[in-house]
């Protein structure tokens, strides 16, 4: 039987690291303009065309995750196997890590793209 000590810290890790990513990345949210009908208003927010703490937490979160597959990389090196705690911590922080960090990536593209289109509509044609 394995023991799955590595996930249960590793989830204490992922839901207070997410969290906090969650809260800065959320509290951008007063510095975006919206229309009558909740929409963002891209013309009059500026906040997706410059570097923000989104970009900022997205790197940390990159770098995060490349410090963990470097550390899974070492213990597996090492002869560590699934049953290892070390293992099983690094492998769920990589697994969650690198999926909110490309999920984060390309909602900020999807943004920017979306605010060119709205905000120069005229010059790309």
């Amino acid at each position: 039987m394995t023991t799955i000590t590595g996930m249960v810290v590793s989830s204490i890790v992922v839901a207070i690291l997410g969290t906090v990513f969650a809260m800065v990345i959320g509290s951008m949210n007063k510095k975006v303009v919206r229309d009558h009908n909740g929409k963002i208003d891209f013309t009059k927010s500026n906040i997706y065309f410059y570097w923000s703490r989104w970009d900022t937490i997205i790197t940390i979160a990159a770098v995060y995750t490349f410090l963990c597959i470097t550390g899974l990389l070492v213990f597996l090196l090492r002869g560590d196997n699934i049953n290892s705690p070390i293992i099983q911590f690094f492998i769920h922080q990589t697994f969650v890590f690198s999926l909110i960090t490309f999920l984060w990536f390309i909602t900020k593209l999807a943004y920017v793209y979306k605010g060119i289109k709205e905000r120069w509509s005229d010059e790309l044609q």
